[in-house]
Formats: C-alpha cells, sequence, structure tokens
C-alpha cells in the first residue's frame, strides 16, 4: 500500500507538472479559445461595460455565472469573436431566447430573435466557406425569466448548441492553426482533469495509509477497522437525503461557497461561520469547478448543484472517520488501548453525530478539529513535547475558525496546562513562581502557532472589515435566539434542557456509563489526572457559551458527547477488566448495551433513507398537475420538493385569503414548535380545522418498527408536541399536511395515510 501511496504521488506530480506547462502555453497562445464576452447593466449594450471577460460559448448558464447566481432584472450581453466551420455548406444558425437576440455572421445579419417576448427559436440559414467566419452574438433582458441558447446544423441537419470548440476569439486563416491550438487546449484540459483526480485519490488513500498505521502502532487496528468502517457506513448511508433540494436546516449550500469563491474571501466578504470550513467545501467541489468551466456540467442546474452538495457532504462524512479515530487516539492516551476502542464505538453511535456527519453543516467539521486537538492535547500533558503544544494551538484555532462557538471549548486548557507545567518544574526540582511558566517556551510556542493561524486562516490581512463584519453578525443573531430567561429558573430550566439532549444524543446506556465512568476516573489515582483535563472542558464549555447565549440545541452538545464517549469507554472498559467468573456476563452488558444503541442511532439512517417527503413527493405527482399554485408555510427546507410547481409562500391568514392557492402545504411537526398567538399558527389552525375553507387531502409520516425500541430517540419517533424544538432530528421524517380549497374538490384518490 505505501508503494501504491508513492506511485500516486509520483503521477499526481508528474500530471500536475505537465497541466502547469501545457496550461501556460495555452494561456499565450494568442488564438484565444471561446468569445470574448461584455455584459452590461441595461438593456441596450450601452457603455459602461459591468464586466468583460471570455466565455467558451455564449448560453444562458453564462448570466448566472457573469452576476454570481443573481443576475439583474434588466441587463444586455454580447459575444464577439470567431466561428469555424469545419467544411463549406450551407449552415442554419438559432437562437432560443427570452428576451431579445440577435447573430450576425461577417457583418451579416443571419437570425433576428429581437424583441421583448418570452421564450421562442427564431433561425436563419447562410452559405459558410471552411474556415472561421466573424461572429457578433447580442442578447438583451427586460425583466422577468431570461433564457438563452445558441444552435446551428449544417446542410438540413438537426439543431444542437454550438459546441465550444467552433468558437473563437478572433478570425484565423488556417483551419491547420485552429486543429492546433484546439489540441493544445485538449491536452491541458486532459493533464488538469488527471492532476485533480490523481491529486483527490492520493490524498484520500495517504490519509487511510497513515491513519492506519497509527492504529497499527497503537496496537487498536483489529478493533478500530470495524469500527471505522461501520460508522463510515451509517454516515454515507442517506448522505443523498432530499436532492437536488437540500432538507438540512442551515447546510452550507453552494451558493455560499461560490459567493465566497467570487470575493476570494477578501473584500468585506463574511458569513454566517468563520471561513476555514468554505476553504474545504472549495477544494471538495473542484472537480466540479472544473467541470462547469469546461461546460461539461453547471453549477446552475439540479445535477451540478446536486454534485457540488454531494462532495461537501462527503467531506464531513469523511471529518466524521477522523472524529471516530480521534476519539479512540485521545481513549487510548488517558485510560488505555481498550477504552479507547470503546471510546470510538461510543461516539461513532450518537444520533445527531451520525445526522451531521452527512450534511453540509459546520458541526461534523468542527468537531473533528476538536478531536483531534484533544490528541495533541492529552500528549502534551503526558510528554510535554514542544511539537504536541504547537499542534495544539494550531488543531485548537482550526476548531474555532471552523464554528465560534469552539472558543469555550479551550476556556480551562490554557489553566491545565500552566498547572501541569509548573508541576512538572517542581517535580524536576526547579521550583518557580506559577507566573514564570506563562513564558516557557512551549507555551509561546503554542500561542504564537495560535495567532499565526488564526490570522492566516480568517485572512485577517485582506479582510479584517469582514471578519469585524462576521462578530457582529453572531453576537446580534445570539440574543434573538435566546430561549430561557437570565433568572435563577431560568438557567435551572436550561441545566435541564441541556442535560436531556446529551442524554437523548447518546442513548441512555451510553450515558449512563460515561457518567460512571467520570466517577471511576476521579475515583482512580492514575486516570485522576486525564479525568480532570478532559472532564473540565464540560462545565467551562457550558457556563462560557450556553449559560451566556441562554439556548441550546443537540448539535451544540456533539462535542460534549465526544469527551463524554472517553469515559463511557473507561466504564466499559473497567467492567471487562473485572474478574473472570463473571466475564461471560459483563461481555453481554457490553454487548447489549452497543447492538441497543446500533438500533437506536440507526433510526436516523432508516428515517433519511426512508423519509415521508418522498412518498408524498410522489402523491403530489400523481395527483396534482404539474405547474398548480401551490401554497407553503414555513422553511422550504421543511417541506417536500416543490420545484415543478409554482409556490407562493402564505404565512397570514391574509396572505391566504389573498393569494387562495388550490393547494396549500405545511409541516404539521414544524407548526407545532410556532408561537401559539403568532400568525403562524392561527394560519395553520385554521386551515387544519378547516375555518379557512380548506380540507384535508393527504397526511402522511412514516413509522418504523425502531419507534418500538424501549427509550428510542424522541425527535425521531415521538409525537413531536414538545416546544420549543432543540433537535434538528425533528425534521427528519415530519408530518406533512396537504389540503385543497374545498371549493375545488378533493384530488381523485386522496387519503390520510398517517
Amino acid at each position: 500500500m505505501i508503494s501504491w501511496c508513492a506511485r500516486l504521488w509520483r503521477a499526481a506530480i508528474l500530471a500536475s507538472i505537465l497541466a502547469v506547462l501545457f496550461g501556460i502555453a495555452a494561456r499565450f497562445d494568442p488564438l484565444r479559445q471561446g468569445l470574448r464576452a461584455e455584459y452590461y447593466l441595461n438593456s441596450t449594450w450601452t457603455p459602461p461595460v459591468a464586466m468583460a471577460g471570455f466565455d467558451r460559448r455564449p448560453a444562458g448558464l453564462r448570466f448566472l455565472d457573469a452576476w454570481n447566481g443573481l443576475p439583474p432584472d434588466t441587463f444586455s450581453a454580447t459575444w464577439s469573436g470567431s466561428i469555424l466551420a469545419p467544411r463549406a455548406g450551407s449552415y442554419e444558425l438559432a437562437t432560443e431566447s427570452d428576451d431579445g437576440s440577435q447573430v450576425y455572421v461577417d457583418g451579416q445579419l443571419v437570425v433576428d430573435n429581437g424583441g421583448i417576448h418570452p421564450r421562442r427559436r427564431a433561425k436563419g440559414t447562410i452559405e459558410l466557406s471552411r474556415g472561421t467566419h466573424a461572429l457578433l452574438v447580442l442578447y438583451n433582458q427586460n425583466r422577468g425569466e431570461f433564457y438563452f441558447e445558441f444552435e446551428w446544423g449544417r446542410d438540413g441537419g438537426p439543431l444542437a448548441p454550438v459546441p465550444a470548440w467552433a468558437l473563437w476569439g478572433r478570425k484565423v486563416g488556417s483551419v491547420a492553426r485552429v486543429i492546433q491550438s484546439l489540441a493544445l487546449f485538449a491536452a491541458a484540459d486532459a493533464f488538469e482533469f488527471a492532476a485533480v483526480a490523481l491529486l483527490f485519490i492520493a490524498c484520500s488513500v495517504t490519509a487511510f495509509v497513515k491513519l492506519r498505521s497509527a492504529l497499527q502502532r497503537a496496537g487498536m487496528w483489529s478493533g478500530m477497522r470495524w469500527i471505522l468502517g461501520g460508522s463510515f457506513v451509517l454516515n454515507v448511508a442517506g448522505v443523498w437525503w432530499g436532492l437536488p433540494s437540500t432538507w438540512a436546516a442551515i447546510e452550507t449550500v453552494p451558493v455560499f461557497v461560490l459567493s465566497a469563491l467570487a470575493q476570494r474571501f477578501s473584500h468585506g466578504w463574511f458569513d454566517a461561520y468563520p471561513p476555514l470550513q468554505y476553504y474545504l467545501l472549495s477544494l471538495a467541489g473542484t472537480p466540479i469547478s472544473l467541470l462547469h468551466s469546461r461546460d461539461i456540467i453547471s453549477y446552475y442546474t439540479p445535477t451540478g448543484s446536486t454534485l457540488l452538495i454531494l462532495s461537501y457532504r462527503l467531506m464531513s462524512v469523511a471529518l466524521s472517520v477522523g472524529t471516530v479515530a480521534a476519539t479512540a487516539f485521545v481513549g487510548m492516551r488517558a485510560f488505555g488501548r481498550r477504552a479507547g476502542i470503546l471510546a470510538a464505538g461510543i461516539a461513532a453511535l450518537v444520533a445527531p453525530f451520525i445526522y451531521y456527519s452527512k450534511t453540509a453543516n459546520v458541526d461534523g467539521p468542527y468537531v473533528f478539529w476538536y478531536a483531534l486537538s484533544l490528541v495533541f492535547y492529552i500528549r502534551l500533558l503526558q510528554e510535554s513535547r514542544l511539537r504536541d503544544y504547537i499542534l495544539f494551538g494550531v488543531t485548537a484555532t482550526l476548531a474555532f475558525c471552523t464554528k465560534d462557538q469552539a472558543y469555550a471549548l479551550y476556556l480551562t486548557a490554557p489553566v491545565v496546562v500552566i498547572v501541569e507545567l509548573w508541576r512538572e518544574k517542581r517535580r524536576a526540582g526547579i521550583p518557580q513562581p506559577l507566573a514564570k511558566t506563562l513564558i516557557d517556551r512551549r507555551v509561546i510556542a503554542a500561542a504564537l502557532a495560535a495567532i499565526t493561524t488564526f490570522v492566516l486562516v480568517c485572512n485577517l490581512i485582506f479582510n479584517l472589515d469582514g471578519y469585524i463584519s462576521h462578530i457582529h453578525s453572531i453576537t446580534d443573531a445570539a440574543a434573538l435566539y435566546r430561549v430561557f430567561e437570565p433568572t435563577a429558573e431560568g438557567r435551572w430550566q436550561l441545566l435541564l434542557q441541556t442535560g436531556q439532549l446529551v442524554r437523548d444524543a447518546m442513548g441512555w446506556p451510553f450515558f449512563a456509563a460515561s457518567l460512571a465512568g467520570i466517577a471511576i476516573g476521579l475515583r482512580t489515582p492514575r486516570w485522576r489526572g486525564p479525568t480532570i483535563w478532559l472532564a473540565a472542558t464540560i462545565p467551562a464549555y457550558y457556563l462560557g457559551l450556553i449559560n451566556i447565549v441562554l439556548y441550546n440545541y443537540d448539535r451544540f452538545m456533539l462535542p460534549v458527547c465526544v469527551v463524554l464517549a472517553v469515559f463511557g469507554g473507561l466504564a466499559f472498559d473497567r467492567l471487562l477488566a473485572a474478574g473472570a467468573p463473571q466475564e461471560r456476563w459483563q461481555r453481554v452488558l457490553v454487548g447489549a448495551a452497543f447492538a441497543y444503541s446500533i438500533l437506536y442511532a440507526a433510526t436516523v439512517d432508516v428515517l433519511m433513507i426512508g423519509d415521508s417527503r418522498y412518498l408524498v413527493g410522489r402523491w403530489m405527482a400523481a395527483h396534482i398537475q404539474r405547474g398548480t399554485i401551490v401554497g407553503a408555510m414555513g422553511l422550504h427546507e421543511y417541506l417536500p420538493q416543490l420545484e415543478d410547481y409554482y409556490v407562493t409562500d402564505v404565512g397570514t391568514i391574509d396572505e391566504l385569503a389573498r393569494e387562495r392557492p388550490p393547494f396549500f402545504i405545511l409541516n404539521a411537526d414544524y407548526v407545532r414548535a410556532a408561537s401559539k398567538n403568532g400568525d403562524f399558527a392561527r394560519l395553520a389552525e385554521g386551515v387544519q380545522s378547516g375555518r379557512l375553507g380548506y380540507e384535508l387531502a393527504f397526511r402522511y409520516r412514516r413509522h418504523t418498527p425502531l419507534s418500538l425500541l424501549p427509550a428510542a430517540h424522541p425527535d425521531l419517533v415521538g409525537d413531536r408536541h414538545e416546544t420549543p424544538v432543540f433537535s434538528i432530528l425533528r425534521n427528519v421524517n415530519p408530518t406533512i399536511e396537504i389540503f385543497q380549497d374545498q371549493l375545488r374538490g378533493p384530488p381523485k384518490g386522496a387519503s390520510d395515510a398517517q
């Protein structure tokens, strides 16, 4: 395997070198492939030019590229250059556009599709000799929908989009010269694709080999390979959930990443989260970006968007496998090899962890960086090596640069490190004041590594104003989400709710084992140090974040679950290490805990794969005509795919009366969480009761035998009547209700499928 890694890297490096060389040659080739494009902020091609560049071929999707997915209501575009006629003959050219378009060849108007009109096709015929001919294509948009396609056909053949190889930046006298450039550009493209593919493969194989080698050296590979394999299967199952739509709330979707790339993460760019995960997602989407740049697929089509989201989600899958492995190393370092393996098994079966491991949210990635930082944290406290201090500073900062709230996970780390260094000096016979320990070279190195990482990753040199705007946005948002009052009673309710979230995330067996593990660690002298080091992070995180913002979600507890998994591994390890007469019974008990937890956590996958919205979508396709107006209530992430219908968002009773859509769709679970005195609740009650003139046509929520599991996850299989909502798992497999205007009558075959 190692030799294969070396071969892959050699091939990747060679392909990269060739891609660079051919790319440079193509860049300086005076015969530029594509057409010069100019875009205007008006419909009359009147200067100034808003932006200019080269498009491989003119098409409506280029408007989305030019305007970063959001073209203005009114604009125009011109494409100029030449078109290659591979053989002499009669060529039919056409444009299909909404609104106007024209095509000029050698100064002659061939296609006139001008004016303001809906999508339509216009054609023209011209005799062309073999070779290149001057080309000018015009398009103007006057509000409403836009569409443009440039087509051709020869000698009466069918029309097809004009390919990129036929479009060039200027006229060329020799066809052979065009073929020469075409071969150069094709070679550059081929080596670029090969380089990207080989680099991805080489990185993946190398990461696997390094991880396997580290586990083998630690003596954990034989057990961990099954845990990692099983975790990967659980994490990747259902990774296609909801696509081409996205049903995952606050998922990092392509438009956010593409917008960040368009601004080069500078010039005031900011978003809800720090930039690190956007960098990684940009890398994950590189193959799709290459295909997009070569007009093979487009970001702005369902296929291109789906592939991008899949690449983002697969990044989460990969990092989540890393989280499980890192948990094993933390457990091994703290409490022993078997405890580490058991801890990894527990971490892999945390219900919200399985959910976030397959979505493009930042929660899975930042927990990976946190778990990895704990490996270096334990190592530096045990071995006090400079390298581990630096790596801890880097990885802890990367966790913070992925999700801001990670700062609270490290509030006790400086105190623990300083105290342990001070104790180390005393044991070595070098007593010194505690304050002097602050200037230890290892502490300084860790601080410098963290600061440098933060400045570089957050791009403070070129985007300080953007980062400041990001800080303002998250602090303003924190006040909006507050649920509990800043009183003694409110804080007590928050504490109880936090304990319930952790219990529901892990399930009763693992939760109880984790608490027992903390007690065992504190009681046992040789484990007391690591127990304090790790356990101290939990109250610090709670007091430094949760108790300040006064609200909580199960995703906020994911790093806490990682730490508790380490203690659960210790508890199960001690149970298995007890006397031989009870060993069989103890193995059965531990095995039963894991068997229960596999079913408990796998409910996430079962319900994501068979989400109720899939069946509701099929029902709608069978009973509601495509293009029908459908009223929708709430976020579209919580509803079935509605791309085939004209959706009007309705939020109040007055809006419903004004729009009066023939069908109205809502997520009944989401509605229950709405304020009882708000517009949403009143609207939902009026529709559901029939008081507003709508009757139930279809209602569905999928049930699973796993709901019979004792103490199953309440947000997955419960009745979902609790408010407010603290778990995004309630959005998996929701209860969907479709209502129809009573005056129109129920659709054929309507039924209640609850």
